[in-house]
C-alpha cells in the first residue's frame, strides 16, 4: 500500500484539465482532422471530392475557390489531403468539431433545449445507446470514464436506466432491428430531454449509405439537438460536444 501511495505522489495528477486548460494535442492515437488551410484551390480540380467515400467535400458557396468539408459526413480517412495537388487540405489535431442541430430532421418543441441547459447545466445524466456501430465509438465513449478524462468532474454521469437520464447519446447508423428499441428508449426518458448523435454514422455520414439494414437516419427518427463528428470521435471531442450542448463552451 505504501508503494502505491508513493507512486501516486510521484505521478501527481494526470487527469486532463480540459476545458479549463487547452490541450495542445489529442492524447493517444487519433484521426487527424482535414482542414482547409488556403484558398488557392484550382477551380478545375475536384480530386478531393472525387476521392471522398462519403461525399463530405464540396465547393464552398461563399468561396467557390475553396473546398468545404462537412465534418458530419467525414470519416477522417485522410485521402483528400493525400491527393490534393497544392496541399490546400492539410491534417490537424483540431478536435472541437461538434455543432448544434441546424434545423434539419425532426424538430422538437421550441425552448426544450434551453430548458435542459438551465436545469442540467451542472449535473447531466446520460443514457448511451449503441444503435449498430462497429464498436469504435463505444470504445471512445467508454474512455470518458477513465481517470484521464474523468467526465464526472464536469458533472456528467452515465446511467443504465433511461428513466434516470436527461440525454440520449446515440452511436451507430441505427440498424433496422434497433429502430424500435431506440424509439422506446427515447420515449422512456422524461421531459425535458436532449438527443446527441455521436460519431459520423449517427451524425449523418452513413459510410454504407441507405440500405436494407439501415433504412433511416437518426435525425429522421428522433429530434437531434447536437451532432459530434468523428470516426470515431476522440474523448475530448465527446467532452466538447457535451459541454456545447449545455452551453458551457462556445463553438
Amino acid at each position: 500500500m505504501a508503494n502505491w501511495v508513493l507512486k501516486g505522489l510521484a505521478t501527481q495528477v494526470v487527469t486532463t484539465r480540459y476545458p479549463f486548460r487547452r490541450e495542445d494535442d489529442i492524447p493517444g492515437a487519433c484521426s487527424f482532422t482535414p482542414s482547409v488551410t488556403k484558398d488557392q484551390c484550382l477551380s478545375t480540380c475536384a480530386e478531393c471530392a472525387e476521392v471522398c467515400p462519403t461525399g463530405a467535400i464540396r465547393k464552398s458557396l461563399l468561396s467557390p475557390d475553396a473546398p468545404e468539408i462537412d465534418y458530419a459526413r467525414c470519416i477522417f480517412c485522410r485521402q483528400c489531403a493525400e491527393v490534393c495537388p497544392k496541399r490546400i487540405i492539410s491534417l490537424s489535431k483540431r478536435f472541437e468539431l461538434s455543432s448544434l442541430n441546424d434545423g434539419g430532421g425532426i424538430l422538437k418543441e421550441a425552448g426544450t433545449a434551453n430548458k435542459v441547459r438551465r436545469l442540467f447545466r451542472r449535473s447531466l445524466h446520460i443514457r448511451h445507446m449503441d444503435a449498430g456501430s462497429c464498436e469504435a465509438c463505444l470504445s471512445e465513449i467508454s474512455a470518458l470514464s477513465s481517470p484521464y478524462y474523468d467526465l464526472n468532474r464536469l458533472g456528467f454521469f452515465f446511467t443504465n436506466s433511461p428513466r434516470h437520464a436527461d440525454v440520449l447519446l446515440v452511436s451507430g447508423p441505427v440498424t433496422k432491428n434497433l429502430e424500435q428499441s431506440l424509439q422506446k428508449t427515447y420515449e422512456a426518458i422524461p421531459e425535458p430531454k436532449m438527443v446527441i448523435g455521436a460519431g459520423t454514422c449517427a451524425a449523418g455520414g452513413w459510410m454504407a449509405g441507405q440500405n436494407y439494414a439501415c433504412r433511416k437516419r437518426l435525425d429522421s427518427l428522433l429530434p437531434v439537438d447536437l451532432v459530434i463528428p468523428g470516426c470515431p470521435p476522440s474523448p475530448l471531442t465527446l467532452l466538447h460536444g457535451l459541454l456545447l450542448a449545455l452551453g458551457r463552451v462556445t463553438k
